[in-house]
């Protein structure tokens, strides 16, 4: 779409221009920001600032995955947030060059006024600073949904077993397993890039900069740990699931199984008395039809009793 240009001055101020050219000498501060951009236009992360081509190519032609390396004159990093509402991975790539910060993304990342803010709110920042406060803002929105996926786990835990054995909320909690799998596939990751960043000595450059990437670290160990314990949880509600439906079944096969053995032997007998042989001489009873109810009736009565004795019902 675009290419935005802008600068900051000793007014601690951003101002835009359209051109490259057009950037003061005294600038203390570039940014450019690719914005979904053009064929021609990505062709300047090669042209005008001589990136390796192969990560030029990551960040033109891909999602690449959440990483930090540091070159001799520039340092390349590639954050992750969420796409909604389908949870797929977007990827904010950066590049540190002295005094100059490239943002290149396809996808829409609401970083303008979050840059704005922090220059105009802090004197003397430098380009780390910038990008670790950017890292913080993303890390802090992925507690939006972390903490959602948690509310929903909680929600599901306190609904009573039998709905549990519902195939709607079977299929909720199925589809929030979905959920927590996706956000663990964006924060681990993220959580190796921190580690990464946490040992170079070319982008942490004093204590302050220790401080808040260990404080941003802080906020991935706790989503994890909500994940962790979140998944946990929909393991607990699919395995009572399960064995509450297994339950429920065998409670069902029981039955089915005892009126099955209390008509065997009423079978056996309605089939012999039905084969109509001339030799049978308990056809011409007169009272054999209601001998023969009785005795059927009997053994009926007996199974139950029995079955009650040895409490399988």
């Amino acid at each position: 779409m675009t290419v935005m240009i802008k600068y900051k001055t000793e007014q601690n101020t951003l101002a835009s221009v359209n051109h490259v050219d057009d950037i003061p000498e005294n600038a203390s501060f570039i940014w450019y920001d690719f914005d979904d951009p053009t064929e021609s236009e990505s062709h300047m992360l090669l042209t005008d600032f001589n990136f390796n081509k192969l990560e030029i190519d990551d960040t033109v032609n891909g999602t690449p995955r959440a990483k930090f390396k540091a070159y001799d004159t520039y340092q390349y990093m590639v954050f992750h947030d969420l796409n909604q509402p389908n949870y797929s991975i977007k990827a904010l790539n950066i590049f540190i060059h002295d005094n100059t910060l490239i943002t290149y993304h396809h996808h829409e990342f609401d970083i303008e006024q979050q840059i704005e803010y922090i220059i105009q709110k802090y004197n003397d920042l430098k380009v780390i600073d910038i990008v670790l406060f950017l890292l913080d803002q993303l890390v802090d929105q992925y507690f939006d949904k972390v903490h959602e996926v948690e509310d929903r786990v909680f929600e599901f835990e306190d609904h009573h077993i039998e709905d549990s054995a519902n195939p709607s909320f079977m299929d909720k909690v199925y589809r929030l397993r979905s959920k927590i799998i996706k956000l663990q596939r964006l924060i681990y990751p993220m959580h190796e890039l921190v580690d990464d960043l946490k040992e170079s000595p070319k982008l942490l450059v004093d204590d302050k900069n220790h401080l808040y990437i260990q404080h941003i670290e802080d906020h991935l160990i706790k989503q994890i740990h909500i994940l962790k314990q979140s998944q946990e949880m929909t393991n607990e509600i699919r395995d009572n699931n399960l064995s509450y439906t297994s339950f429920k079944m065998n409670r069902v096969m029981q039955v089915l199984t005892l009126v099955s053995v209390i008509f065997l032997p009423l079978t056996l007998i309605s089939g012999i008395y039905g084969m109509n042989f001339e030799n049978m001489p308990e056809l011409k009873w007169h009272y054999g039809y209601f001998i023969v109810l009785a005795v059927m009736l009997l053994i009926s009565i007996s199974c139950i009793v029995y079955f009650k004795k040895k409490k399988w019902f």
